[in-house]
This record gives structure tokens, C-alpha cells and sequence, in this order.
């Protein structure tokens, strides 16, 4: 079954790897990443586990940018609008998961 993961905790505060694992496959695994979750993206040694996690990651492009970070500095996946989010969750995946 096709998962979105929604995350919006930075990686100090929690790592949603291990039940990301637990609840799907890489293949069927998108996250989608907002706030202080964006941090996720830019730390390499972070980027690196949700990369071995899910097959696609969506960066809220306004989180990004009000943290202060650009599109250059992601390590793991792209920095998207909130349509491409909409279309995810809603055409991509079948479930939606906040962790």
C-alpha cells in the first residue's frame, strides 16, 4: 500500500525512521516534510536515512525557505509547492501517515 509519511518535528526531536520501516516498504514510501521537519533534508547524515526509507521526498518550498535554506541545499529530495504535496497525498499514495 502506497504511504505518505507527513513529518513536521526537526531531526533533534525525533527520528521517524524505525517506524517508517515498520509501516511500509522504500518502494511504497513518500515523505513529505513541513516546518522544523525541513531539517531533515539538509543535515546529510539525516538526509541519508530517510533516503534508505522512502523512494520520494517532498520539501514544503516555504518551510525551506522561512528556515532560511534554498533548493542548493538539499541533500535528499525536492522542494515543492503545496499542489505537488495536494497531488501526492491525494493521487500517489493511499494512505497518510503523520509521524
Amino acid at each position: 500500500m502506497k504511504t505518505a509519511f507527513i513529518l513536521i518535528k526537526s531531526p533533534s526531536e525525533q527520528d521517524p525512521t524505525h517506524m517508517m520501516e515498520r509501516l511500509g516498504s522504500k518502494e511504497d514510501s513518500s515523505v513529505i516534510l513541513f516546518e522544523d521537519a525541513v531539517y531533515h533534508s539538509v543535515i546529510p547524515a539525516h538526509s541519508v536515512r530517510l533516503d534508505s526509507v522512502a523512494t520520494e521526498v517532498l520539501i514544503a518550498k516555504d518551510d525551506l525557505e522561512a528556515r532560511g535554506f534554498t533548493a542548493a541545499d538539499i541533500k535528499v529530495g525536492k522542494a515543492v509547492g503545496y499542489d505537488e504535496i495536494v497531488d501526492c497525498i491525494m493521487e500517489r499514495t493511499e494512505r497518510t501517515v503523520n509521524v
